[in-house]
């Protein structure tokens, strides 16, 4: 063991996977001083997770990446079901699209979950030099309770161990569910994935080091080393199910293979996703339906095995495969911690429920997880928001947890026979003849993210469904494309909204080719000018007016009958070095050389073309509170619940 030493940390994520890559995201954009670790000695390159919903693209956007999964993923566009038909012959027997494209401008992406972890390691390389340490775990981890209520003291000590090179790269048998074989090769990592399948730990072998940290977050998965330290319950069961998973290039004349869909035949059903690269990922039940292989050994599993299943389970069609990716056998689970938050440590992904691959959720749950503490705790440490934030977390993203591993035991009896005596009994309403299709449409708003039901808390305070019908205080902000009244060009409100750590104050300013409104818009903006607004009394010294809270407007108006001075200075700041912010005034007008804008907006959003309405939005694009734009009592009393006196706030970067 080599020498040891202690350093301090605001923030430390254990985990590189897709949870504390989103919170380490949030580290990097806010100016926090973090660290992250990962006991792997590299990040993801083939297999793991694939599937991208709709809101997980959303969030992609906000951030600036979601260009990059767009080029390189597989769209899933339909959905597919195969069974047996009279004469016992596998047939097509529903065929049903996947995207909604009057809810989100995004629909389901497949790409392999090494891809998307690349594009969030760039979007935090774009702001700041927090790098993951790789072929680090955590040893020992106390907290001194005394400390945690005070902003400056540094309760978490956790002790760190550099890996040697054996421990932090496996050998591809070990690890995983039941063992993860890999098919590693050069020829089929992406060049901007290069340096990191040969890049060594800075630090020596055994180095030991003791980390003080103000907040801990951990995302270490599903055997969390963190949640174990902290003795928190992780309560549920593993069934029997033994599955099969291959990414593989196939060579079959199956009709579908291109498309997602499940196929259900006596040996159970086969679910079929395409990928990138003209992979195809399939999922089988390894273990026969009448449950005689309840004892089956998942080490004795071979490629060939699972090869062999897939040929039987799709005949009479041809079908073999010669070029593997990456293969692995798990075992399905559905577990869910007691608790999600203890002191100032908090869990995210994995290490908080687990589940099986069915409903296509798992990278999603976890990445929006990941992206909700993050921002909080960023704040937080920043000095910006109050703690008691943070007790938010637990509460938005544990009724989550639940309805997605509800939702996955309503989906595991149509793939294989449940096992009697299974522990945890799905408490959703149910005839016992559910098919898989009326799974999928019951919960298709809840699995692409739609709705994710976050309750009142600091953070969300419910009403004003008179006054904007659809823009509900705890769902995301519909998304709709907009023209900017400067230079007219159409942009989604998803890339508008920047996660850059701001909150936002959305003036819908309604129709303001009417004297009246005109009046009104005039009155809310002298408010925001006045020292009594909350953009002056929480600006951080030296910072600019939009530091902490962004003031962005959009009016009703065709852009054609305003300018873009026609609107009060305060909504357009002007910088003596960068001119007017062209960027804070837009119309939800038609664009004729855009479909996708349409001038629906307001209609999208529930709100009246001619009055408006006032909307607050969180860093994460959920709305927090909705209003007239004269309840600016309401608006004030909103942000006082959350932001610390100007005294103790610091100084937080912003692209404005």
């Amino acid at each position: 063991m080599t020498g040891s030493s202690t350093s301090y940390t605001d923030v430390l994520i254990i985990g590189a996977g897709p949870s504390g890559l989103m919170a380490a995201y949030w580290m990097a954009r806010c100016g926090v001083n973090a660290r992250i670790i990962d006991k792997r000695g590299t990040k993801a390159f083939t297999g793991q997770a694939d599937g991208l919903r709709p809101r997980t693209l959303e969030l992609l956007d906000s951030i600036g990446v979601v260009h990059r999964v767009l080029h390189e993923a597989c769209e899933a566009a339909e959905f597919t079901f195969w069974g047996p038909g009279e004469d016992g012959q596998l047939k097509r027997q529903g065929q049903h699209p996947i995207h909604d494209v009057d809810i989100s401008p995004f629909g389901n992406c497949l790409l392999n979950q090494g891809r998307i972890e690349r594009f969030i390691l760039d979007a935090i390389k774009d702001c700041s030099d927090l790098e993951v340490e790789r072929g680090v775990i955590a040893e020992s981890l106390e907290c001194d309770e005394t400390l945690e209520n005070r902003s400056d003291a540094y309760p978490v000590t956790v002790t760190l161990r550099t890996l040697g090179e054996e421990e932090a790269n496996p050998s591809c048998s070990d690890g995983g569910s039941g063992g993860v074989r890999n098919g590693l090769l050069r020829s089929n990592i992406t060049p901007d994935d290069w340096d990191d399948l040969i890049k060594k730990s800075k630090e020596r072998p055994g180095n030991v080091e003791t980390v003080k940290a103000k907040y801990l977050i951990g995302c270490d998965g599903a055997h969390s080393w963190t949640r174990k330290q902290l003795n928190i319950p992780f309560e549920g069961s593993t069934t029997e199910h033994i599955w099969g998973v291959v990414d593989m290039v196939p060579i079959t004349n199956f009709p579908d293979i291109r498309r997602v869909c499940t196929v259900a035949t006596e040996h159970g059903t086969l679910l079929i996703i395409p990928r990138e690269r003209q992979l195809v990922r399939l999922y089988l039940p390894l273990q026969a339906v009448d449950g005689t292989l309840a004892s089956i050994d998942r080490a004795s599993i071979t490629l060939e095995m699972i090869r062999q299943k897939a040929k039987e389970m799709l005949r009479p069609f041809n079908f073999d495969f010669k070029i593997c990716d990456w293969w692995t056998v798990y075992q399905v689970g559905r577990r869910l911690a007691s608790n999600f938050t203890k002191g100032r440590i908090h869990l995210a992904g994995d290490a908080i429920h687990t589940h099986s691959p069915k409903a296509g959720l798992g990278m999603n749950m976890s990445m929006q997880d990941g992206f909700n503490i993050g921002w909080k705790v960023a704040l937080v440490a920043k000095g910006i928001a109050r703690p008691s934030i943070l007790a938010t977390y637990e509460l938005e993203r544990k009724r989550t947890a639940e309805m997605l591993i509800d939702l996955d035991r309503r989906l595991q009896p149509l793939f294989v026979k449940e096992q009697e005596g299974d522990a945890a009994e799905s408490t959703a309403p149910s005839n016992g003849k559910e098919t898989l299709m009326d799974v999928i449409q019951l919960s298709i708003a809840f699995a692409n993210g739609y709705v994710c039901y976050y309750g009142p808390s600091a953070l969300v305070h419910k009403g004003g469904e008179g006054i904007a019908a659809n823009l509900i205080p705890g769902e995301r902000f519909p998304p709709a494309k907009i023209r900017n009244q400067a230079d007219g060009r159409a942009w989604w409100t998803t890339r508008l909204f920047t996660s850059d750590g701001r909150f936002r104050i959305v003036l819908l300013a309604g129709d303001m080719r009417r004297e009246d409104q005109r009046q009104r818009v005039s009155t809310f903006s002298t408010h925001l000018a006045s020292a009594e607004s909350v953009l002056q009394r929480y600006k951080p010294e030296g910072d600019k007016l939009d530091s902490l809270v962004e003031v962005i407007t959009v009016h009703s108006a065709p852009v054609r009958d305003m300018d873009f001075s026609d609107f009060p200075e305060m909504l357009r700041q002007f910088d003596q070095e960068r001119g007017w912010a062209y960027e804070k005034i837009w119309s939800d007008d038609e664009c004729f050389w855009d479909r996708q804008c349409t001038g629906k907006g307001y209609e999208f959003w529930g709100v009246d073309r001619v009055r408006g309405a006032l909307v607050i939005l969180r860093p994460d694009q959920h709305i927090g509170w909705v209003g007239n734009m004269e309840d600016v009592d309401g608006m004030t009393g909103y942000f006082e619940q959350i932001f610390q006196s100007p005294q103790k706030s610091l100084k937080m970067e912003s692209n404005a």
